[in-house]
């Protein structure tokens, strides 16, 4: 088995590739034009592919020997009109331009999905690297009180709301209001927004877990160090995420930042409030 990387932006196929190199494997990373940083990757074998061109991308995979695919990061939507794509890319926009209007999840399982089709096996980030899966429970030193956990509990009762609509992931509550809702500018977007309406003294927290249904093969919840330091930036108490449906980046180095700040993490259950 070798696995192809799909790179996007985002710390996320890095650490996938670090991780699967460590256990012996040699991934091949492509990378999506002007999303990944090739400098980045100058120690894995690699190319820079161009969106469009899925007919490259699938003959490069081929050619490495590759099996199985994972994507991994963010890319940003293309506009759908501008785009020259080479002949498979004339297949795949046929599907995904009536997929899209489906949201997110209805874009990414038309194409996993296609990948499917093509012989072969659509493989999730967590499924290749367990070890960065959020597990249950608190995960570092502080602890969160009462209303922190009040403010969790409907925090999962919002996303879980928003996330049936496919509108986003997560969202900030603060003793007991909405402060804020993910929408198309994800969770790094969110929290820098939220800093604007951050009080004097630590309040409030990010929830974040998977949409209902969600192809989690293809997209799956992602925290890291740099998600703590903006919910710090933003004077919140703390961060709760979906326990074995999150992916949590550098986990020591999310942890310390996590304590040196005094806020917490926790991998929580949506079907069992705090």
């Amino acid at each position: 088995m070798r696995v192809g990387i799909i790179a996007g932006s985002g710390s996320l196929p890095l650490a996938l590739a670090s991780t699967l190199t460590a256990r012996g494997q040699t991934p091949f990373v492509l990378l999506v034009e002007n999303e990944a940083d090739p400098a980045d990757f100058k120690e894995f074998p690699h190319e820079v592919i161009r969106i469009t061109k899925v007919g490259r991308f699938l003959k490069t995979l081929a050619r490495e020997n590759c099996t199985h695919i994972t994507l991994a990061g963010p890319v940003k939507r293309p506009d759908l009109k501008n785009l020259v794509p080479d002949m498979e890319g004339m297949k795949l926009l046929g599907r995904i331009t009536g997929a899209a209007r489906k949201g997110d999840d209805g874009l990414m399982r038309a194409i996993t999905g296609y990948l499917k089709e093509k012989g072969f096996t659509v493989t999730g980030a967590h499924e290749l690297a367990g070890d960065l899966v959020v597990p249950p429970g608190q995960l570092g030193k502080v602890t969160p009180t009462e209303r922190d956990k009040t403010d969790v509990n409907e925090g999962i009762r919002i996303v879980k709301a928003v996330g049936a609509l496919d509108i986003g992931q997560g969202a900030i509550i603060r003793d007991g209001y909405v402060l804020a809702v993910e929408a198309a500018e994800g969770t790094d977007g969110l929290l820098k927004r939220s800093a604007d309406f951050a009080w004097d003294v630590r309040a409030g927290v990010f929830v974040k877990l998977s949409k209902p249904g969600q192809e989690l093969k293809a997209d799956m919840p992602t925290i890291g160090p740099d998600t703590v330091t903006l919910a710090a930036a933003a004077n919140l108490r703390g961060i709760a995420v979906e326990a074995g449906h999150t992916l949590i980046l550098d986990l020591k180095e999310a942890i310390r930042r996590a304590d040196a700040a005094g806020i917490f993490i926790i991998g929580i259950d949506p079907a069992s409030p705090l």
